[in-house]
C-alpha cells in the first residue's frame, strides 16, 4: 500500500479535525464476500500496524492481502474532495 502527498495531506488535516490518529481498513459481512471498511478510529487489538508515509494504518487480520497493491489517492471534484483507493478490487458479487 502506498499513499500519494495529496492523500497524506488530506487524511492528515482530517484525522486533527477528528481527534484520531490512525486510518483503519477493516473487513464488513456482505451477501457472499467480505467487503472493505475504511474508518479513522483506533486500532483493534488483533489490527496488523504500520506507518505508511507517515500516517499510522491498522489493517484487521485477513484484509492485508487486499490492499497489497493499492496507492490511496485524494481526487477532487466540484470542491469536494475524497479518497480513492486505486488498485482495489473488490471481488464482491453482489
Amino acid at each position: 500500500m502506498n499513499i500519494t502527498e495529496k492523500a497524506k495531506e488530506y487524511i492528515e488535516q482530517t484525522m486533527k479535525v477528528q481527534g484520531v490518529s490512525t486510518l483503519r481498513f477493516y473487513g464488513i459481512n456482505g451477501c457472499c464476500s467480505v467487503k472493505l471498511g475504511i474508518a479513522l478510529q483506533k486500532a483493534e487489538e488483533n489490527d496488523i500496524l504500520e506507518d505508511i508515509n507517515g500516517i499510522n494504518i491498522a489493517i484487521q487480520p485477513g484484509m492485508k492481502e487486499q490492499l497489497s497493491s493499492v496507492v490511496i489517492e485524494a481526487e477532487e471534484e466540484d470542491g469536494e474532495i475524497f479518497i480513492v483507493l486505486n488498485g482495489y478490487e473488490n471481488t464482491s458479487c453482489c
